[in-house]
């Protein structure tokens, strides 16, 4: 298993997400949050790893947003990666994005409330390496939600019950 963390950053009432440059050998062109893999030599911690790569991902740094709590740990099937995920709420009123275009191709800020609209998600079964998995889908425009990011959206989805989303 390899080590990963990631942030679930909550914007303006909508979630940042990021989708993934197609050249990349893992999870290429898939929306996820922004975040990667663990690094020993560099980290202390897994959530210095999710905010090292957010920064380098999409430019923010951790001075525009706080820590609110860690959701439990997904594991994406077919890659073996065990990801760490912190929510985390932004205390600006506007980013100013600086994408890194050799691992994003793009920034989706998507309303939380889209997420509790029955008509945009699906479960469905999934056999992978002959294990079966019941995952949730989600739709955005022509996005697809999917796998890990889709169980962490989960969890974060179980867990809010204010009604400040």
């Amino acid at each position: 298993m390899i080590d990963a963390a990631v942030l679930l950053i909550v914007h303006n009432k909508h979630i940042i997400f990021i989708k993934r440059n197609k050249n990349l050998k893992k999870h290429s062109g898939e929306v996820s949050f922004p975040g990667g893999k663990f690094e020993k030599n560099i980290d202390e911690s897994y959530l210095d790893t999710a905010i090292r790569e957010t920064k380098e991902e999409i430019g923010l740094e951790k001075k525009y947003y706080k820590v609110l709590y860690e959701l439990p740990v997904q594991v994406t099937v077919s890659t073996n990666f065990l990801v760490h995920t912190f929510v985390v709420e932004t205390n600006v009123s506007k980013i100013n994005f600086k994408i890194n275009s050799a691992e994003v191709e793009e920034i989706l800020l998507i309303p939380i409330n889209h997420f509790f609209n029955k008509k945009i998600k699906v479960k469905v079964p999934l056999k992978i390496e002959n294990k079966f998995f019941l995952n949730t889908f989600y739709y955005y425009k022509n996005y697809l939600i999917w796998g890990a990011t889709s169980r962490i959206l989960d969890s974060f989805l179980e867990k809010i019950t204010d009604d400040r989303y």
